[in-house]
């Protein structure tokens, strides 16, 4: 009788992980508003460079289980919150083909969610990867932001931690883009 209630537990808890999960971003980012930027021009691009759409999957004590993905334009959204750090900093965003004192892109090379197993705990990692690649005249700059978010789990996480634990590891690799002063720096000077 333990065995089976036991067992009915361990289904009941890992259930959950066999159920896609659709994910909301929405990463904070907080940027102090500030002159830094003194209406420097900066032609704003991002682009989504991660090699497939999923953000990866659930898991269970024996692997992989169901597929997380988020129905959301990951190119835009981290253009908006960029756009709006680079503004509360004091620069002009400009997109498109519209002339500027800088060209400023981005691209998102990872953003995954990974599960491995132990003997009385599961692990969870959030990956992300951001590259920025600035021009201004014949000046480039380029600075890969990573970060590895990681977590010891008992039972399967749910949903709701799942989403935090992702917009957590989001907003703490977009905030890395407002504490890097080598690109204030370049922004500003051009060099």
């Amino acid at each position: 009788m333990q065995k089976l209630v036991l067992g009915l537990m361990v289904l009941f808890l890992s259930g959950c992980a066999f159920n896609k999960q659709v994910v909301t971003l929405n990463p904070n980012v907080v940027v102090p508003k500030s002159s830094v930027g003194a209406g420097v021009t900066v032609a704003l691009k991002v682009v989504d460079e991660r090699p497939n759409t999923s953000l990866g999957h659930r898991g269970t004590a024996y692997g992989a289980a169901a597929e997380i993905t988020t129905s959301q334009d990951m190119a835009q959204l981290i253009q908006e919150k960029i756009r709006k750090g680079l503004e509360d900093r004091g620069y002009k965003v400009v997109t498109g083909g519209a002339s500027a004192d800088r060209q400023l892109a981005f691209e998102l090379r990872d953003l995954t969610y990974s599960t491995s197993t132990g003997f009385w705990t599961g692990g969870v990692e959030i990956a992300g990867a951001l590259k920025t690649v600035g021009h201004s005249g014949s000046s480039n700059y380029e600075q890969l932001y990573r970060v590895s978010d990681k977590q010891r789990v008992v039972v399967v996480p749910t949903a709701d931690t799942n989403a935090a634990w992702m917009n957590t590891a989001l907003s703490e690799l977009l905030q890395k883009v407002f504490s890097d002063t080598a690109l204030d720096h370049f922004l500003v000077n051009g060099s």
